[in-house]
């Protein structure tokens, strides 16, 4: 079985970016979204304002257990 892969990247100062799931709408090119919240763009975007970025791959491990217990 498989564990489900989200697409991350990292910019050059370290911080980690999302994929939102969604498209841009005129260049259906992917959002992405800084962990915290702060900014969000597409992924070409934000390459050229904080970039180079580099992919990650953040994968759920089925040996952690839950935080709440």
């Amino acid at each position: 079985m498989t564990r489900p892969i989200i697409q991350a990247w990292a910019d050059r100062q370290g911080r980690v970016w999302m994929d939102t799931g969604k498209l841009h709408v005129k260049t259906h090119e992917v959002i992405i979204e800084l962990l915290n919240g702060e900014a969000k763009g597409s992924l070409s975007w934000v390459n050229s304002q904080f970039g180079p970025l580099e992919q990650l791959g953040v994968q759920k491990s089925q040996d952690a257990p839950p935080l709440n217990g």
